[in-house]
């Protein structure tokens, strides 16, 4: 008995999935038949039972078909909410219909006679037969036809992003409508892009996303489908010539999508055309060599050049001409070497609180269109050259409110390359092709490279970039844009006609420049290809000294050094190390000079008889004296305010005649001279004041150890005590 038992067992060896899709299939295939032969009985039950009653029957009727109305509706909401395809869904309608007809009917009329059977099993057997050959086909078919969106779902796993709604622009470009449920993130849908790309066929970067700052569910999809930027636009012109730089934003180049590329520089406009309008953001254009950063920079000086209240000002100290020479007549100063550019930074302190305070006599905490003052656009070529200054770091911090933007054009924003701290006072970011993509987050805002920009071509691509701040929506700082093809000498000419209508550089900001714009170089003519036989000298430009300048006969002498009773006290104050390495330069060039006098041998032969055991003639009578460096007879010691008009006057010279540094010895011959008993000293207290009223600063280049820059005139108006 228990053998016959064990062999009558059946084991059961299939997996808990393959019992369940066996038990759908025998639900799929056998309902049909099931509804067709057991839905029979019941309506003809319901025939005789209510056919007595005509009222009652007419009721029923409507009952039932209500009821399958009823049916319908709810299984079309499910075939949305499911996003099932739309011949599945009418399928579907057509059952729910059949079937609401059937009931209907065959409760009013009954099934007993055999037409009314005839046609209930008929009609039923051809609607089961239809269902079973659409359930046994159309799923095979149905896998082709699919959305590309319910595969997404299956393959990488987006069962949890729901696709509301998907629009092309026919540009190439679909923004898609996605909202995430079941306490789906916004992250985990960043997180699938790179799967999400390879499965579309797409390069990086061609697939972005942005977030509703309201609703962290909602979601807005980018995808480029078509890179519309291979043949780039060219420049259209000026794009409001003539008028003030105020008015509207400079035209950079196109999105992807064809949208104009627009930048707000000085953050205040009167027509902002949907960029954010408030406060100047500077900006780093980064991108590895060849990336089209410079024609970038070009397009925006040639755009700039045609408005009026606005000075440009063009850093390079590596190859200004060949970079800016055809738009070279724009710039209202050139800065061309790294001494020029330290001094520029230095100097740049003092414009900025001569404009602020011109702003706050105005009552202004901004500049404003109107306000007198130029806005100042300042773009720094190969910022590596100036960018680790504390100077330069300063002046980031200070210039905006006064006016001014700054642009950092750097091949790698790196700690190495640029100090963190100014990096961080550039809000704005253009990053060009880079060599390695993920760089751009030194310069691009955390919500772009989460959205996706990813400038990762290099310099395959140039002129492509990423654009951020400036006045820019956010939703379009991981979109891709394209520069303008602007031809060299179209941006010539438009910079040449815009001479008529720029407005010259204001007397506040001239003035405090200082000498740096007296001795400046400007051009007044482009430098093309075609002109390369010509000679095209610098024309030194000199405008008339501004108002806040007088002469040095008129300056009072600021009374710098002339208390003689602290002496020592002072003195001990200096630095040691300084006053160290000045004497040992010092001691330097007096050892050189005095080997030049024993190499030149003016007695050759005169002394070879003489040995260490001879004693030495004493010299004649007449023999010449050698005075030591600093010895001064009585008659020829100065006073320390004569001393000091001296020095004063010296240096006002030097700034006049165009020379931006010097050495401490180059003053030798006059602070020497000081009848005092310690003259270096009060050459120490005078320097370091000179240093601290920013006369003079140091010279921080490797190659300038031991000099000064030479700011500003010490006589000139403002400086005292």
């Amino acid at each position: 008995m228990a053998r016959r038992a064990s062999r009558s067992k059946k084991i059961d060896t299939r997996t808990e999935e393959e019992a369940q899709e066996s038990r759908g299939a025998r639900l799929t295939y056998g309902g049909p038949w099931a509804v067709v032969l057991g839905g029979y009985l019941p309506v003809e039950l319901a025939h005789v039972a209510l056919e007595g009653n005509p009222t009652t029957l007419a009721l029923a009727a409507l009952g039932v078909a209500g009821t399958g109305t009823a049916v319908a509706r709810l299984m079309s909401h499910i075939d949305n909410k499911a996003k099932r395809p739309k011949d599945q869904r009418v399928w579907h309608q057509v059952n729910t219909g059949a079937v609401t007809a059937a009931a209907t009917l065959g409760t009013v009329v009954g099934v007993d006679s055999a037409a009314t059977a005839g046609a209930w099993f008929l009609g039923g057997v051809g609607m089961a037969a239809a269902n079973n050959l659409w359930s046994k086909f159309y799923k095979a078919g149905s896998e082709k036809n699919a959305s590309k969106w319910e595969k997404l779902e299956s393959e990488i796993g987006l069962a949890k992003q729901e696709l509301e709604d998907a629009k092309s622009n026919g540009k190439g470009t679909v923004v898609a409508k996605v909202r995430a449920k079941d306490g789906a993130t916004a992250d985990e849908l960043a997180r699938k892009i790179p799967a999400l790309a390879s499965v579309l066929r797409l390069g990086q970067g061609r697939i972005t996303h942005t977030v509703n700052d309201d609703d962290s569910g909602d979601i807005t999809m980018r995808v480029q489908v078509a890179d519309l930027l291979k043949e780039g636009f060219s420049w259209p012109g000026p794009s409001a010539f003539g008028t003030s730089f105020g008015d509207s934003p400079l035209n950079l180049g196109r999105y992807e999508d064809g949208e104009t590329l627009k930048v707000n520089l000085p953050g205040v406009l009167r027509d902002p055309q949907e960029l954010r309008n408030g406060n100047v953001e500077h900006a780093i254009a980064q991108g590895t060599n060849g990336a089209g950063k410079t024609q970038g920079n070009c397009i925006l000086v040639g755009d700039a050049s045609t408005r009026s209240e606005v000075s440009i000002i063009i850093i390079n100290c590596s190859k200004f001409q060949q970079d800016y020479g055809h738009v070279r007549h724009a710039a209202d100063m050139v800065i061309q070497t790294e001494a020029e550019a330290r001094r520029f930074f230095k100097q740049l302190h003092t414009v900025i609180k001569a404009r602020a305070d011109y702003l706050g006599s105005k009552g202004l905490s901004k500049w404003k269109p109107g306000c007198g003052l130029n806005f100042l656009m300042i773009i720094g070529e190969e910022a590596a050259d100036f960018a680790d200054g504390e100077a330069y770091s300063k002046v980031l911090r200070t210039l905006r409110s006064t006016g001014g933007w700054f642009e950092s054009s750097i091949q790698r924003a790196t700690h190495d390359q640029m100090d963190t701290t100014a990096r961080s006072n550039h809000p704005a970011g253009m990053a060009y092709g880079l060599t390695d993509g993920s760089e751009a987050q030194y310069i691009l805002p955390p919500e772009a490279i989460e959205a996706g920009a990813f400038p990762g071509w290099g310099n395959r691509k140039p002129g492509y970039l990423y654009a951020a701040g400036m006045g820019i929506k956010e939703d379009r700082w991981a979109v891709v844009a394209r520069t303008y093809n602007a031809d060299r000498a179209q941006l010539a000419a438009a910079v040449t006609a815009g001479m008529n209508v720029r407005t010259p550089m204001d007397e506040v900001t001239a003035g405090a420049f200082g000498a740096l714009w007296t001795n400046r170089t400007t051009f007044t003519t482009p430098l093309l290809e075609a002109d390369d036989d010509a000679e095209l000298p610098q024309e030194p430009h000199h405008p008339a000294p501004p108002v806040t300048s007088q002469s040095t006969e008129a300056a009072p002498a600021p009374a710098y050094g002339t208390d003689e009773d602290d002496d020592e006290d002072e003195a001990m104050a200096l630095d040691a190390e300084e006053i160290n390495e000045l004497i040992a330069k010092e001691t330097e060039d007096l050892d050189g000079e005095l080997q030049k006098i024993l190499d030149s041998d003016p007695e050759p032969g005169e002394y070879d008889h003489l040995s260490v055991e001879q004693e030495i003639e004493a010299p004649a009578d007449d023999a010449p004296v050698f005075d030591l460096p600093g010895a001064c007879a009585d008659e020829d010691k100065l006073s320390s305010d004569d001393a000091r008009d001296r020095i004063f006057a010296q240096l006002d010279k030097w700034v006049r005649e165009g020379k931006d540094s010097f050495q401490p010895k180059d003053l030798n011959h006059i602070w020497m001279r000081v009848d005092l008993e310690e003259p270096r000293s009060w050459w120490n207290r005078l320097r370091t004041r000179l240093l601290k009223d920013g006369v003079i600063s140091k010279d921080e280049s490797e190659e300038g150890y031991g000099s000064y820059d030479l700011i500003r005139s010490p006589l000139a108006e403002g400086n005292g005590e």
